[in-house]
């Protein structure tokens, strides 16, 4: 299992990372993992799924993915020569796009609602829009090629753009009021995130979704991708890193919170996906 928390350095200054077009078609299975700013993604071609706030969605030319600060999440594609998975990502801190689209405030309450609200939509299917972003972020690329400052006017129009392609500039729309039917795979990241902290019982969680205990982590790896006890390690570390942050409790109160009784292993683990102890951890944020 990798690291889950991946830091994302703004060296020289640079208050924006960007790379225009990554292409893989050997190999790409992903992992659970956050960042410290925003991560937006846009997907020019492959197939898979992504996995953010138990909720998961399928990866197609024109989807638009917004990843909070710190929002645990996966991105799993199918690659091959013949189907290559090929996106554009770029990181910004959300207080630095806040002060571009001064002067934009419809704009600006969008992207606030985006990477502040809860229960918010993170995928996106721009349809005919996707050839719009396309071609802002193919102009965008041009325009910064060769350039070493960057360039604060051709960033605010490009989250312009961006926003003007996600929605109409209310921010209440970007709520999701989706009931579609859930995949096995979202009723066990539910049921999870309300007994992460507890000792998780496959037997109970097969019966409470219907299936067989056999079946339960099987389904969960079809259709994520991922396997469930990464899944269930990421979150319990998720919260652990939040509880350490937040929170006097000692590190050994915080493991048993979290589902880890054993101090000792919860140490382990904590350093083998995040690089650093626990008290380490705390004494940097």
């Amino acid at each position: 299992m990798k690291q889950l928390f991946e830091p994302v350095i703004f060296a020289d200054q640079k208050t924006f990372i960007w790379d225009y077009q990554i292409y893989s078609d050997t190999y790409y299975k992903g992992y659970y993992h956050w960042h410290q700013c925003c991560e937006i993604m846009f997907v020019h071609g492959g197939q898979g799924n992504v996995v953010v706030n138990q909720q998961m969605y399928d990866i197609r030319q024109g989807m638009l993915f917004f990843f909070q600060p710190y929002q645990l999440h996966r991105i799993y594609s199918e690659v091959s020569p013949a189907c290559p998975f090929q996106r554009t990502i770029f990181y910004i801190d959300p207080q630095v796009a806040e002060n571009l689209l001064q002067g934009f405030a419809k704009r600006k309450a969008m992207f606030t609602a985006l990477w502040q609200g809860k229960d918010m939509q993170y995928a996106f299917d721009l349809g005919e829009r996707s050839g719009i972003l396309e071609w802002a972020l193919m102009n965008y690329e041009q325009s910064t090629q060769g350039n070493t400052e960057e360039d604060a006017e051709s960033l605010t129009m490009l989250l312009l753009q961006l926003l003007n392609c996600i929605g109409t500039g209310d921010p209440l729309l970007l709520h999701t009021g989706e009931h579609r039917k859930l995949r096995y795979s979202e009723k066990i990241m539910g049921w999870i995130e309300e007994h992460y902290h507890e000792e998780v019982n496959l037997e109970q969680l097969a019966e409470e979704i219907h299936l067989s205990k056999s079946y339960v982590s099987r389904i969960f790896h079809q259709e994520t991708g991922g396997r469930l006890v990464d899944y269930l390690t990421a979150r319990r570390i998720k919260q652990a890193c939040r509880l350490l942050g937040t929170t006097d409790m000692s590190v050994e109160q915080i493991g048993i919170a979290v589902g880890f009784p054993n101090a000792s292993y919860f140490n382990q683990l904590f350093k083998r996906v995040l690089g650093t102890t626990p008290l380490k951890y705390r004494k940097s944020n």
